[in-house]
């Protein structure tokens, strides 16, 4: 009985030092995404051209608007960061959580859609079409995410249940 009681405590050490560190990985992930989109602001403000496309202004703003929803995703992982460390994960508070970070993946990736002329200009400039696939590929990548949180949802709503099911019963 002692073993199993220093176990499960064990077991919570460890669970606590991983979900700090996957803390700190989102927080280090977030300041990357803003330190990469302070040298995509400040390469376009500095360029040696006298005046920018449009399609320039309009990547701009399109990373613009993508890192504003990433930084609403990672604060929404955060709170579900915080449900996981409160053993409170198969609850029907973590639901509205994933739905929110799914439906905002895939608005990130509609607002990716806004990239494409960019790359259309730039394969065209220098001749070369995989620049366009490339941008394509960067397209999809919010979408493939989404599908993936879209299976986690109904996983999620899947062992809900369950777990109402399974404390209803005697």
């Amino acid at each position: 009985m002692i073993f199993l009681s220093i176990h499960l405590k064990e077991r919570g050490f460890v669970m606590k030092k991983r979900l700090y560190f996957l803390k700190i990985v989102l927080a280090l992930a977030v300041l990357v995404v803003l330190m990469i989109e302070g040298l995509i602001t400040t390469q376009f403000v500095t360029s040696p051209q006298q005046t920018m496309h449009w399609a320039d202004w309009l990547f701009l703003l399109v990373v613009w608007i993508a890192i504003a929803l990433l930084i609403t995703v990672a604060f929404f992982l955060n709170r579900l960061l915080n449900l996981i460390q409160g053993d409170d994960v198969f609850s029907p508070q973590s639901l509205p959580i994933v739905r929110a970070i799914r439906r905002l993946i895939y608005i990130i990736g509609i607002d990716a859609i806004g990239i494409l002329p960019f790359f259309y200009e730039g394969a065209q400039l220098d001749d070369a079409p995989g620049l366009m696939l490339f941008g394509l590929g960067v397209v999809f990548i919010p979408f493939a995410v989404g599908v993936f949180a879209s299976v986690f949802e109904q996983l999620l709503t899947t062992a809900i249940q369950l777990k109402t099911e399974n404390s209803l019963t005697i």
